[in-house]
């Protein structure tokens, strides 16, 4: 494993933020960001 890389579990929830309006939810996985429908990420991955 990378040291870069979030360990992935699909039953685990995870914390994601919204790329557009910063919205954080916990969940399993999101797709959409439930207050404006933009992208999301895990909060566990680093941007680079």
């Amino acid at each position: 494993m990378n040291q870069k890389d979030a360990e992935f579990d699909p039953e685990a929830e995870s914390t994601y933020e919204c790329f557009d309006c910063g919205t954080v939810v916990r969940a399993t996985a999101s797709d959409a960001c439930p207050k404006c429908g933009a992208e999301m990420r895990n909060r566990r991955t680093p941007i680079e």
